[in-house]
């Protein structure tokens, strides 16, 4: 009897039990799309919830036969997968859309492949991916997929080091999602997407030195997190960029203290390597050099494990090995310089693909519209024939002027060489001259000689020394006479000359020599040391004929340069023409004269 009240009474709990989960089921099968797009954003920190909520997401699309919601559905699945598999979703939301036949789903379905392409840094896939999607978007005059796309390539931008173009992409971005922030619209998260910008748009000030800007921002974003519940999640990444902006500030304790915090609050499955970075860099310049290396080398790891690292956190690699190679630890040492040379080659290849591609097919996409518009409002064919012919009377007439300015000007820039340049060796017979005179004696004067005689300095009025703060005068003064006497023993000829080695020779070390011929010579140790041999062989030229005859690799080996495009750069840097023409007009010069 006992037997058959406990049976009874597990029935019933069974049934209730059964009742209970069937009622959630059906619960929550009446959710609309919208509200399980809601829900799935809420509890992405849960992963047994999240995926009953895209399965219910996918089967739901599936059983009403709704391609645009499927879609949805598989993009939400590629998001919260891991590789390979979110590919495959990514893969099967482009099915979807090629079956549609539907222009709009196929875009949301390239972009959302180009987006997982560039999670995975497949970065060539990615873009390609994009700018279809960009394409189609334009095609259908979608706003919100244009934006879209807009902030992917910016992500591109970042990736390539263009902050500052990326920086105006993003800011367009950020107006159009904000705008539309109170649109519930099934597959447009608004929301998302304006976090998303604001993150990218105060990343981007942080590394082009507009941290002030990002106070504002900063406010901005929180206030909105506060209002929203739902985008509690976001919180921690807003001040990570707090402590971003404090490592770029050089406050780098309270760097720590606000990365630690962002980790801390962090509950999710993402490595966070820009926190784990920036807290070593922190502590490497607060000279805590054994907590530095320990996160560096969580960097490594994961580069390990994945074999991808952002360009941003490549120095994370230059100090491990300068580490390692300080503690005599070689094994390692070669290890990371492997690992840093085959990073250098992925990050040059992806270089030269993406910035091709971004040229050609995006931001002249302006231009190509402008160019079909003109093209679309001709009215006839001799319409077309006849401006054609003008425009092409005008481009001729136009890079003929252009051709003959530009040799006006480049006969200019020849004949101010010749005029401005000093000549070394006018300058020795006038020494020579100087240290014959007997200055006792008032028998020439300056003007008869025509010589400009340099002011005298006064050693007791050390003003002339004192424009540096903090350096002593009488240090800048010693280091002034050091490189007279560099620039005339010609030392500046040894192409291993650099900062380092100069501030070696002249026993300083290298700030102090950059600030004194920042200040006193105008310009960077680079582009002074430059300088003074790109002076030396045009006094040659100028001098001696033979030298007309080199060609440029010779040239540029005995002005001590070490290859003929560093030299052909700093030429042009400095005179604005090439060696090339130079010597070329030197030759026409020569034979005028003659």
């Amino acid at each position: 009897m006992k037997n058959k009240f406990t049976l009874y009474f597990l029935f019933l709990f069974l049934f209730f039990i059964d009742v209970k989960i069937m009622s959630q089921i059906n619960n929550k099968s009446e959710l609309s799309y919208v509200e399980i797009e809601k829900k799935i954003v809420s509890v992405q920190n849960d992963q047994a919830k999240l995926w009953n909520l895209i399965n219910l997401y996918i089967n739901k699309s599936k059983k009403e036969k709704n391609s645009e919601a499927l879609l949805y559905a598989y993009r939400f699945a590629s998001n919260y997968s891991i590789y390979p598999t979110n590919l495959k979703y990514a893969d099967s939301a482009l099915i979807v859309g090629k079956k549609s036949q539907s222009k709009k789903l196929l875009t949301d379905a390239y972009l959302n492949r180009g987006n997982i392409f560039m999670y995975e840094e497949k970065y060539n896939k990615a873009l390609d991916e994009i700018l279809t999607a960009n394409k189609y978007a334009t095609e259908l005059g979608d706003d919100y997929i244009i934006h879209k796309t807009m902030y992917f390539i910016a992500q591109n931008k970042i990736y390539l080091g263009l902050y500052k173009e990326a920086n105006e992409e993003l800011k367009y971005c950020i107006e159009y999602f904000k705008k539309n922030l109170n649109h519930d619209i099934l597959g447009k998260d608004y929301q998302l997407y304006y976090l998303y910008s604001l993150m990218s748009f105060i990343d981007s000030n942080t590394k082009i030195g507009k941290q002030k800007q990002n106070k504002i921002l900063l406010k901005e974003a929180f206030n909105f997190i506060n209002k929203n519940n739902n985008l509690e999640i976001y919180r921690p990444y807003f001040i990570s960029s707090e402590g971003t902006d404090l490592y770029y500030s050089k406050n780098y304790k309270k760097a720590i203290i606000k990365l630690s915090e962002a980790i801390r609050l962090y509950n999710d499955q993402w490595p966070h390597i820009t926190e784990i970075y920036y807290l070593g860099m922190s502590n490497w310049k607060l000279e805590k050099r054994g907590v530095a290396i320990k996160y560096l080398e969580e960097i490594d790891k994961e580069y390990n494990k994945t074999k991808k690292l952002d360009p941003q956190f490549r120095s994370a690699y230059e100090l491990l090995i300068r580490y390692n190679d300080s503690i005599g630890n070689k094994d390692k040492q070669l290890e990371y310089i492997n690992k840093l040379m085959a990073l250098d080659r992925n990050y040059e290849k992806n270089y030269k693909y993406l910035f091709s591609k971004i040229n050609k097919e995006y931001d002249t996409h302006k231009l190509i519209n402008e160019k079909n518009r003109i093209e679309n409002s001709l009215k006839t064919q001799r319409t077309i024939i006849s401006t054609i012919l003008l425009l092409t009377i005008l481009a001729t007439l136009f890079f003929w002027n252009r051709y003959n300015s530009l040799q006006k000007i480049y006969k200019e820039k020849f004949e101010k060489i010749i005029s401005e340049v000093p000549s070394k060796s006018k300058n020795k017979q006038i020494e020579k001259i100087v240290n014959e005179i007997d200055v006792t004696e008032d028998v020439i004067s300056n003007s008869e000689l025509n010589i400009n005689f340099p002011k005298p300095k006064n050693s007791i009025d050390l003003e002339y020394y004192n424009k540096i703060p903090g350096l002593n005068p009488l240090i800048v003064e010693n280091i002034l006479n050091q490189l007279e006497h560099f620039e005339k023993e010609n030392k500046f000829l040894d192409n291993q000359v650099s900062k380092t080695l100069l501030s070696e020779i002249l026993n300083t070390n290298p700030t102090y020599l950059s600030r004194i011929i920042n200040v006193y010579k105008g310009k960077n140790v680079s582009i002074y040391i430059n300088d003074l041999r790109l002076e030396y062989i045009i006094d040659l030229m100028k001098n001696d004929a033979k030298y007309l005859n080199m060609d440029v690799k010779e040239l540029a080996l005995l002005s001590g340069f070490t290859n003929t495009q560093n030299f052909s750069d700093n030429f042009q840097r400095k005179f604005e023409i090439k060696p090339s023409y130079f010597i070329k007009m030197m030759k026409e010069n020569i034979k005028t004269h003659s």
